[in-house]
């Protein structure tokens, strides 16, 4: 198949929306249904690029620990996965002045940081207080975050991040669930860097028992384990619900496998190690797309093929697994994965 072929080929099934093969994929056996239909359970793994990870929010400047954090911590604001606009998350609602220099935030009552040994093996309610200790360590003098999130903007962070003053003037928790931040001028990216897993709450406690490895987030995901890559588990204590009343998230297990290369991630994807495949350039890996065409057509596809961004010059693609549903998009194209499902 020549390029100019191959290309309009893809096109053409872009176009019906899905790829395909029958073959027959194994359904995890913790899947259940729950209210609306939706399938609740099993286990999905995608690809990290090569490079250290870290977990530890003020310290959180790549993109691999960027997507990790965003389903192991929780910020005042998140992005919808749509339309991504900024929208409540720990904070259910917010007000700025007239000047728009100064945001009040109100803390959800429900929210709470993962269970674990340090608050005596159960959780822990999330105040405004730990923002408050959470935007310090952010901007604290070893923080490769500040330089993105708050500094230039946020009252006092810059001389506290230079030593010279012991709080940041511009973050007070006004009562256990209500915070002020005050800005240096109006800035309507604000909301938008709140939302940015280096933002993230964590809690003092947990810094003092576990310091730089603490795992301890607030997120919709607990860490499990990094035997066979990142592993998250479930929060079953996570606040967010569907308009169902189900929590978030549908899935029990979300692994994040090292693997380098998106050749390297497309055979892993092929050979069943993971099940989804983001940010594909055709030329890369059109000779391996053309040996697996059949699997990505025909009535009941294994595969789906979706164009992620188009510009001058280039197209993006994802492909995954044809009986998974529900990815959203985040911060910067990360995928959000809350709402996947694994059809039954």
């Amino acid at each position: 198949m020549n390029p100019h072929n191959f290309r309009a080929f893809v096109l053409i099934i872009l176009a019906s929306v899905t790829f395909s093969s029958c073959e027959k994929v194994e359904k995890p056996q913790t899947q259940r249904t729950a209210k609306g239909d939706v399938v609740l359970g099993g286990t999905l793994a995608v690809a990290l690029p090569k490079g250290e990870v870290t977990l530890l929010p003020a310290q959180i400047v790549d993109a691999s620990s960027s997507e990790i954090g965003l389903h192991l911590h929780g910020c005042l604001v998140a992005l919808d996965p749509k339309t991504l606009e900024a929208i409540p998350s720990i904070a259910e609602s917010w007000s700025a002045d007239e000047s728009g220099t100064s945001y009040i935030f109100s803390i959800r009552r429900d929210v709470k940081f993962h269970a674990n040994e340090c608050f005596g093996n159960g959780s822990r309610d999330v105040t405004a207080h730990d923002f408050v200790y959470s935007f310090k360590q952010l901007c604290a003098s070893d923080s490769k975050a500040f330089g993105s999130t708050f500094a230039n903007r946020v009252e006092g962070a810059d001389v506290f991040h230079a030593g010279s003053a012991p709080e940041i003037s511009g973050v007070q928790a006004i009562d256990d669930y209500t915070l002020r931040i005050e800005l240096m001028k109006p800035d309507p990216s604000f909301l938008f860097v709140l939302a940015q897993p280096s933002t993230a709450v964590i809690s003092e406690i947990a810094m003092e028992k576990y310091g730089a490895e603490s795992k301890v987030g607030a997120g919709a995901f607990m860490y499990g384990s990094d035997a066979d890559g990142i592993a998250l588990v479930r929060n079953p204590e996570y606040f967010v619900q569907d308009a169902f009343g189900n929590r978030l998230p549908y899935l029990d297990t979300l692994v994040f496998r090292e693997i380098a290369g998106k050749e390297a991630q497309l055979e892993a994807f092929f050979e069943g190690k993971i099940d989804l495949v983001s940010g594909l350039y055709l030329d890369p890996v059109r000779s391996i797309l053309e040996t697996k065409m059949d699997s990505f057509s025909g009535e009941h596809p294994a595969y789906i093929m979706e164009r992620e961004s188009e510009s001058v010059g280039f197209e993006s693609y994802s492909i995954y697994r044809a009986d998974l549903k529900g990815f959203g998009s985040n911060f910067m194209g990360f995928r959000d994965f809350l709402r996947v499902q694994i059809e039954q």
